[in-house]
Formats: structure tokens, C-alpha cells, sequence
């Protein structure tokens, strides 16, 4: 079956949604794959499932609103890969529900699958609220896919996402370009995903930019990240950070604090509480500008459950610029698990007065600073 184009325009009168009239035209493409294209409009929707090889394209003017209700939304019964979910500890202490991976847009055991929008269009999770959700409001995530291979997500907005804007776990070749993630949580989870690129994307988040553990071969270049918590917070090998930019203080509050400032530019992520199945290593930052933030990393290996499960074994910061940065960077260790941390050509300041010490470190904290300087001090 030749793949086929289905072209929907807005309904002349329209019901409460449209959920089964999108579902519909996805159907069609389940078979021999397509695209199916909204039209400018206001499409209400509950969850919708994309098949292998489908395109949901979004023309200039569409819009995709997200049910209010909670209880509108469904996962389609398939386990998802996040193994901390059956943690008896972690579903308590974050109040993780049963329909924790709900989504207005769904994609599992999926192939080739797109997610596309002209300039002008939309999604908005309205911030649905559940009370029964994490942390006591949080409601569906944004978008989920979940052991798919082939995931293009690319020229949209999503605005007030409920939980994490996009939920991928166990997937393979994922593609985000130009997409644009206003308040909400999370912009980008990447669990136990492979080969991901992240490009010229704008996060403007309540919480994380990109997020997620045991990760492999990652590339996040020409990037904005503004944040009210963390702008990665992340474990996995082969980190490539080029050209982004960090700033502060997020213009989107933290949901359950309040709070404005950014914690950490690079929090670090990898909890024993699900599979982490290697060290993190080979990680670079380089030509990044970072403005207004808190922190720049947080690395506290053995003395954090976060990290327990796997350490760091390297980080390179090159020809970076920091400017007002408030305290000094963490990196501890065990001594039988050593780490690498090599500064080369960084220029920083401070919020006020140089802070004593300049980083926090411990034995097994192998530092070397190579033309860097220090509010005028070389080093």
C-alpha cells in the first residue's frame, strides 16, 4: 500500500473534539504509512496514537488544544520502559500514578514518526491539573514515545505542557529541530534513548531542558535554554553541547516552588532506581555562553541517590563564557571512581565576590585548567 496524504480541514461546525476525527485519518496510515495534515483551526483532542511511517503536520494556524480533564487521556495499555515507576520509595515521595505516561499524542513500537508544524501553529497542554497526579497536580505528559526508532520532531511550539513535554524512552534516531517549549515541566526526556539530536530548539521551561539517564550519543547545538530548575540534567556517554545558550532567570516558574533562578546548567542523573547500563563519559561543552544562572554543575558521586547508579568519568568545558555566576561549581567523588574535569580557554565571572573555593571537589577530582580565566585572574 502506497503511502497516502489526508488533508483536514477545520469542521464547518464543529463538535466539543475532534479526537476521532484525527484518529481516523491516522488509521488510514497505519498500514502503508502517510501524513496527515491539520489545517488552521482550533483542534481539541484527547490522546491520539501515531502508527510507523505517519506524519502529523501542523500548516500555519493550526492549533492543538489538550483536554482539560485528566481523565480524558489514555496510554493504550502498553508498559512503558521507565523502570523507576515500579519503585515502591519513588511512587510515594513523587506521588507517581498509575496513568503516569497518559499523553494528548502517543507513539510506541514505532517507526519513522513525525511530529511537524509550520511557523504559526501550536499545541497547548492547558496545564491540565489532576489531583491524583505526580506530585499531587501534575496531569498527562505532553507527547510520549516510547521504543520507537525514528522520531522527527520539528517547527512547532508546545505551550503549558501538564508533565514533560516530550517523554521518550528507549528510543532510537531522534531528531528535534526548531521546536519551541514555553512553561510546563520538563522540555525533553530522553531515557534510555540512543542517537539523539537536539537543534536550534528554544526551551523556555518551569522545569528541566532536557532531562533523562542512561543516554547514548547526544548532540544539543544551537540551543536557548531558560529554566527555573536545571538546564540538563542527564547521564549517559558521547555528550556533544555546542553553540547553546543558558540564561537566567527563567521567564517560566518553577510549578511547585515558585521560584525563578536556575539551579544548574549541568545537573548530573543516574539513579539506581532503573537500568543504567554504563559509565557516563565523553562529555563536551564547548562555545556555550552562560548568563544569569545559579550554578554550573552539580556532580556528587556517592553522596546522592540521583547519581548512585553509574558516575561520571569526564567533563571538558572549551572556549566558554560564564558571566554572573553565583556559586561554585560541585564536583565530588569516591576516590575509586575518578573524574576528569578539564577547563580549556573559559572566561567567568561572578555575582558579587569571587567565591572561596572557586569549585567544590574531593579526592578522585582530577582538575586541569588550561588558559582560563577568573574575573582577570589567569589560571
Amino acid at each position: 500500500m502506497e503511502s497516502m496524504i489526508i488533508d483536514l480541514t477545520f469542521p464547518a461546525q464543529p463538535k466539543a473534539f475532534q479526537t476521532e476525527l484525527i484518529q481516523a485519518a491516522l488509521d488510514q496510515c497505519r498500514q502503508g504509512g502517510g501524513i496527515v495534515r491539520l489545517g488552521a483551526g482550533d483542534w481539541h483532542i484527547a490522546s491520539l496514537r501515531l502508527y510507523s511511517n505517519t506524519t502529523l503536520f501542523l500548516s500555519s494556524g493550526a492549533h492543538l488544544i489538550a483536554s482539560e480533564n485528566w481523565q480524558d487521556y489514555a496510554d493504550f495499555q502498553v508498559p512503558t520502559t521507565l523502570g523507576y515507576l515500579k519503585s515502591p520509595f519513588l511512587q510515594q515521595e513523587w506521588r507517581l500514578p498509575e496513568h503516569y505516561v497518559h499523553s494528548p499524542i502517543t507513539a510506541i513500537d514505532a517507526e519513522n514518526v513525525t511530529i511537524e508544524g509550520e511557523a504559526g501553529c501550536w499545541i497547548d497542554g492547558v496545564d491540565c491539573y489532576d489531583p491524583g497526579g505526580e506530585e499531587g497536580f501534575r496531569g498527562p505528559m505532553g507527547m510520549v514515545f516510547c521504543r520507537c526508532r525514528g522520531v522527527t520532531l520539528r517547527g512547532y511550539t508546545y505551550k503549558n505542557a501538564a508533565n514533560w513535554c516530550h517523554q521518550l524512552d528507549s528510543c532510537q534516531n531522534v531528531v528535534m529541530e526548531n521546536v519551541t517549549v514555553l512553561g510546563g515541566h520538563d522540555g525533553i526526556n530522553i531515557h534510555h534513548c540512543c542517537n539523539v539530536r537536539i537543534e536550534n530548539c528554544d526551551f523556555q521551561t518551569g522545569d528541566d531542558c532536557v532531562a533523562g539517564y542512561d543516554a547514548e550519543n547526544i548532540v544539543v547545538r544551537g540551543c536557548r535554554l531558560n529554566t527555573a530548575c536545571n538546564a540538563f540534567r542527564l547521564g549517559g556517554r558521547n555528550l556533544l553541547v555546542e553553540d547553546c545558550c543558558f540564561w537566567g532567570p527563567a521567564k517560566y516558574p518553577h510549578r511547585s516552588s515558585g521560584r525563578h533562578n536556575t539551579l544548574f546548567a549541568f545537573a548530573y542523573y543516574a539513579m539506581h532506581y532503573d537500568t543504567c547500563r554504563f559509565d557516563s563519559e565523553h562529555w563536551l561543552i564547548r562555545r556555550c555562553t552562560f548568563q544569569g544562572i545559579d550554578n554550573l554543575i552539580y556532580y556528587n558521586y556517592g553522596n546522592d541517590w540521583n547519581h548512585s547508579a553509574r558516575p561520571l568519568r569526564d567533563i571538558t568545558l572549551e572556549d566558554v563564557e560564564i558571566r554572573g555566576l553565583l556559586n561554585a561549581p560541585i564536583v565530588k567523588t569516591q576516590p575509586e571512581y575518578p573524574i576528569a574535569v578539564t577547563l580549556r580557554r573559559v572566561s567567568w565571572d561572578w555575582q558579587g565576590q569571587i567565591p572561596a573555593p572557586l569549585l567544590h571537589t574531593s579526592p578522585g577530582v582530577a582538575l586541569a585548567l588550561e588558559n582560563t580565566q577568573i574575573r582577570g585572574l589567569n589560571a
